[in-house]
């Protein structure tokens, strides 16, 4: 990745939001739809609620792989660096990501370091997709990200994360489903 994060950690434990989607489209197909990172907006990315765009390699992406896209949610405007970590053929794609973050609201900056781990598993000819969305370092929680910060309100801040997450996989299965069987 092109960029270092070197603020200090405001998080005391790692944020994780898991979610899960049965498909019927097979495992290989859906991997593919993974690893075709130019075809991302096509369904909007798992993790944003709007991805604006991808600036990636042709062809499917392997272990080693970097690009950079940009994105928005109803909070943030998001401009992220990344590296495919793992890219395992029907099972596994996995990317991390340094995000720069801005509050649409304030402009209040932030920089987060996420993990996001796709676990795709065969089901005869259908699938089960696991996305799991690990926030390991940040810098700042600005605006309304300040919930993930307070212990007492941090699972109520984890569900709320959770529903662009399921929305995202929805999108990811329903442009697996799209393509044609083989």
């Amino acid at each position: 990745m092109t960029r270092q994060m070197a603020a200090a950690n405001v998080l005391k434990h790692e944020l994780v939001v898991t979610v899960w989607r049965k498909s019927t489209a097979q495992a290989d197909v859906v991997f593919d739809t993974l690893a075709d990172l130019s075809g991302h907006p096509g369904w909007g990315g798992a993790e944003a609620s709007t991805l604006l765009s991808v600036d990636a390699p042709a062809g499917p992406a392997i272990a080693g792989v970097e690009f950079t896209s940009t994105s928005e949610d109803a909070i943030c405007r998001i401009w992220d660096s990344s590296v495919v970590t793992q890219a395992v053929r029907p099972a596994t794609f996995e990317k991390v990501t340094e995000s720069r973050l801005e509050t649409k609201r304030k402009g209040s900056p932030a920089q987060w370091l996420m993990v996001h781990r796709y676990e795709v598993e065969p089901d005869g000819d259908r699938s089960k997709i696991t996305y799991t969305c690990r926030l390991v370092r940040a810098n700042a929680l600005p605006g309304s990200l300040a919930l993930y910060g307070i212990p007492v309100l941090r699972s109520l801040a984890s569900r709320e994360w959770a529903r662009p997450s399921r929305a995202g996989l929805r999108r990811l299965v329903a442009a697996a489903e799209a393509k044609p069987r083989a």
